[in-house]
């Protein structure tokens, strides 16, 4: 905790490209983005384990020990690790309170945690719990970012976005911790399999779904820090509040039966492939040379088209009997790691090196470019590994051939592993002065 206290100290120099201002806290992002990669190489390393346990059925709560790896521990840490990136450069406001952000990121990665320790322990009131710290520090997180996000709402497509999506987070968070609760009380009506695909699609629409398509109008700028382009096109605006209005229409279908399931899972589809006419025009404008972070993006395109056929296929026909099972499972493993891991891994290759060589120079220390920042040599294999471990494990659940999906799991992990050794690499140099040794063995210079 002191450590983090003194990381989180303000730095009186002067800004780096407006992303580190004086006063703001230093390394914050980068302990959200080691908190992601810990828990995606944790996530991926277990899913050959959690291929034979989705075999037998998605709700487990071994199973959703292993979701929430991804969805509290991975894909949320990344995504408010690049808010805090970011959130200076939004009209050049900086955090209202820096010095909270300490405890928020302590109480982040403690209810994270124990949420999926408590999944993998069988305790309801430790998940509960630890729930309710998670929730808490979505609340810390929101007053110090909103003020900074809150004047372009309705006008920047990223700040619409994000702040909808900051939204959505706390309802998830919040209506996660009650179901957990009421696993031993019993007040909240419905069945649990309604229920329950509820609170996930609140959290995925709402909270992922909304997050990425923020992010995305952004990438045009991310690499300079600069606000949301002015030629952004309105269309972007509509679609945040479609999804938006998607995401709580299907929530009330859903939760409390209002309406016909299918109906509102086909207009969340079409809003999201409006999202994809949008950012397939300005995917170019990554400006970067990288390859796989364009393969990356791609794979997020090509994946999420899938989960929008079997979300309204599962919508129709629904989910029982072994193969709406199986679908189910294949579903939500193309969202998480087909469209919002492969998405963030973009995202990654493209900014963190970036970030980390931001924080070395508010540091004062030895400057190092991307290239030195930047392992190039496993990114092959992280991606074909990551991507056909997806497809594999997806095809063998779908087929009822355990070991086919084990397979696929196995390619998950080391894929997984691969790109987490050489991610984690990379942001420790924002925690040390050194210099990598014989970069040239390891490093490419097209990545700079």
């Amino acid at each position: 905790m002191n450590r983090v206290m003194r990381d989180l100290k303000s730095v009186r120099r002067p800004a780096f490209a407006g992303i580190i201002p004086a006063g703001e806290p230093v390394r914050l992002p980068i302990h959200f983005f080691a908190v992601a990669i810990f828990f995606f190489a944790l996530g991926t390393a277990a899913a050959p384990w959690a291929a034979a346990r989705l075999a037998d059925y998605f709700y487990q709560l071994s199973v959703l020990a292993w979701v929430h790896t991804f969805t509290l521990g991975w894909i949320t840490s990344a995504i408010l690790g690049l808010i805090y990136c970011y959130v200076p450069a939004f009209g050049r406001r900086g955090l209202r309170f820096p010095r909270l952000a300490a405890l928020q990121l302590v109480l982040y990665f403690l209810g994270a945690s124990g949420v999926i320790a408590h999944f993998m322990l069988g305790s309801w009131d430790g998940v509960w719990m630890a729930g309710a710290v998670v929730a808490l520090s979505v609340v810390l997180f929101a007053l110090n970012v909103v003020p900074a996000l809150a004047p372009d709402f309705g006008r920047g497509t990223a700040e619409t976005g994000l702040l909808l999506g900051l939204f959505f987070l706390l309802c998830a968070s919040s209506l996660g911790t009650m179901l957990a609760f009421d696993k031993e009380h019993s007040f909240i009506p419905g069945t649990l399999l309604r229920n329950l695909s509820a609170h996930a699609h609140l959290a995925a629409i709402g909270w992922i779904a909304m997050a990425v398509c923020g992010v995305s109008y952004r990438l045009s700028s991310a690499a300079e820090s600069r606000p949301t382009p002015p030629g952004m096109p309105a269309a972007a605006i509509a679609q945040l509040f479609a999804l938006a209005a998607a995401a709580m229409v299907l929530f009330a279908a859903l939760m409390a039966r209002i309406g016909n399931v299918a109906i509102w899972t086909v207009f969340t589809a079409a809003v999201l492939m409006l999202w994809l006419a949008i950012f397939q025009r300005r995917i170019r404008v990554l400006h970067t040379p990288a390859l796989w972070t364009t393969f990356h993006a791609l794979a997020a395109v090509v994946s999420l088209v899938l989960v929008l056929i079997a979300g309204i296929w599962l919508a129709v026909a629904g989910a029982g009997g072994a193969f709406g099972a199986h679908l189910a499972c294949a579903y939500g493993l193309l969202g998480l790691l087909g469209f919002a891991g492969n998405f963030i891994i973009a995202l990654s290759y493209h900014l963190f090196s970036g970030f980390v060589a931001r924080v070395r120079s508010a540091l004062g220390w030895p400057h190092l470019s991307r290239a030195e920042l930047s392992v190039d040599g496993g990114r092959p294999l992280a991606f074909w590994g990551l991507n056909a471990g997806i497809l594999m494990m997806a095809a063998g659940l779908l087929a009822d051939r355990v070991e086919i999906a084990q397979v696929g799991g196995v390619l998950i992990a080391i894929a997984g592993l691969v790109y987490s050794a050489a991610m984690a690499w990379t942001l420790s140099f924002a925690y040390r002065r050194s210099s990598p040794e014989a970069p040239g063995r390891l490093l490419s210079a097209a990545q700079d």
